[in-house]
């Protein structure tokens, strides 16, 4: 059964490690030819997508192609960020409310803008950091 794979990905990591297409083949157990197949139509069989992700060192689910990746998947990123700006924007009018009627003390208000700043900074370097990797589309 044939699948579709990111051929533009196999490549790149190919190139990453200074490989040509016959070392890739070599270290995979592929023969050249399935290899060039790979790379160049982005189809392959169960089985060449599972030795090329084992050759390459990395999860075979990266392979998959970008479009076929589910549109779940193309939008956590952006919910990520909409849900750590809107935490922010919440929490900071939660905090000025009690400072203008005077339940929360300037030197604390600011203590706490502090703290939500610096988490949600964490939050958004989490999702970078996720993406970056590969984690999420």
């Amino acid at each position: 059964m044939e699948e579709m794979i990111n051929s533009d990905l196999v490549k790149a990591l190919r190139l990453e490690k200074s490989w040509s297409q016959e070392k890739l083949a070599t270290a995979s157990g592929l023969s050249l030819r399935t290899v060039q197949r790979a790379e160049n139509s982005g189809t392959s069989s169960l089985e060449t997508k599972l030795a090329l992700s084992a050759a390459l060192n990395i999860p075979a689910e990266k392979l998959m192609p970008i479009s076929s990746k589910t549109p779940q998947n193309q939008n956590s990123v952006i919910y990520g960020y909409s849900g750590a700006g809107i935490g922010l924007v919440c929490s900071y009018s939660a905090i000025t409310y009690s400072v203008v009627h005077n339940t929360l003390p300037l030197g604390e208000a600011g203590l706490w803008y502090g703290i939500i700043g610096v988490f949600t900074g964490i939050t958004c370097g989490a999702i970078g950091f996720l993406k970056q990797r590969g984690y999420v589309a």
